[in-house]
Order: C-alpha cells, then structure tokens, then sequence
C-alpha cells in the first residue's frame, strides 16, 4: 500500500493506523506525480485529492490502472464522489471519520468491492453529475469568469497578482473539473450566473 498525501502529519497518522491494523505502507508520497513516476506497484494507494501540482481527481485515471485506488478527501459533496468513482477510485472516505472507516474500506477493497460509507451514499441518491461554480475553487473561478468575460490571461493575472503561468494553470484546472472545452466556457459561465 502507498501513501499520497501532502500533509507529513496526516501520513504519520495513517501509517500508524494501517500498521495497527496489520497492513503495510511500502511507500509515502507528497504529489500524485512522484507516485506515477515510482515503478513500485502497491496494491492499493490512499489518495487524497487536494495535492500540490497534478490533483488527486486529475491523477486517478492513471493511478487506478496501477492499484485499486481509494480516496481519502475532506471534500464529501456528492460531485466530488461521484467525480472520484467516475475516474477509477474504488473507495471514498471523509477525512473527518477516516479513523472508524479506513479498514473497513480495505477490507472491502481486499474482497474486490467498492466502498462507500453510508452518510456519503446517502448524498448521492438520485444526484446528476452536473458540474457547476461550487466544484472550483475561488481562484478558478476568479480566473475562469475573467476568461468568459473576454479578458485575457496577462489582464486576469495582473488583477489577481499572480503569473501568467499560474493564471493558464487555474484555467486548465477548472476546465477539466468541469469536463468542458474552452470554447465551451463563456456558455457555461453564463448558464452559471458567472458573467
């Protein structure tokens, strides 16, 4: 099993539960691209999707032909979920219960099933994965309006103060949460009271 979580505490707390409960951690990563380019293949890998460069939503396609894959994400919205199961995860768990769960969900996981906790398959009853603005963080949002609107990424960056660079990559980032092109983005943005 391995670790990808950017947080050195979070992982300290996760390896000494897993350990605990007799499973072994063979490696610990900060960012999903560390874990993509290590030939090492675990049989499971604990994901979280908040993660420094490539995020754990845009890594699982990937991971998920290597190992079953489950998540452990503080975001318990049923678009995050839904999203994650879309993508390859076999598992979902909140970060807040993840000590009563945790290996409940590799037990399942073990015997080749998916695992959902009760409060979060409760959210996803009768949901349509419909992304809107809430999927986006403020920054994506801030930078995708802009665009929608017609400004460039140089006038966009300059408003928030950050770099070009930055700008494009909260542009890619919100665009393939949303699953849209970007031809695609001034309709959206209208459709979701952005511009």
């Amino acid at each position: 099993m391995s670790l990808i979580e950017d947080h050195s505490i979070v992982r300290s707390g996760l390896r000494l539960l897993l350990e605990s409960g007799g499973h072994e951690v063979l490696a610990e990563y900060e960012r999903a691209e560390e874990a993509l380019a290590d030939s090492m293949r675990p049989d499971v890998y604990l994901l979280d999707l908040n993660l420094p460069g490539m995020g754990g939503l845009d890594a699982l396609p990937a991971l998920s032909e290597r190992a079953r894959v489950l998540v452990l994400s503080m975001h318990e919205e049923p678009l995050y979920v839904s999203e994650a199961f879309k993508r390859g995860a076999r598992g979902y768990l909140s970060k807040r219960a993840v000590d009563v769960t945790l290996l409940d969900a590799l037990a399942a996981l073990a015997r080749n099933e998916r695992y959902l906790p009760t409060e979060l398959a409760a959210g996803l009853a009768g949901f349509v994965a419909e992304p809107g603005p809430e999927i986006l963080s403020q920054r994506e949002r801030a930078v995708i309006s802009g665009v929608a609107a017609g400004k460039s990424l140089k006038q966009i960056a300059a408003e928030l103060g950050i770099s070009h660079k930055t700008a494009s990559t909260y542009k890619q980032r919100a665009l393939a949460k949303l699953g849209i092109a970007g031809r695609d983005l001034p309709r959206w943005a209208y459709e979701h009271g952005l511009i």
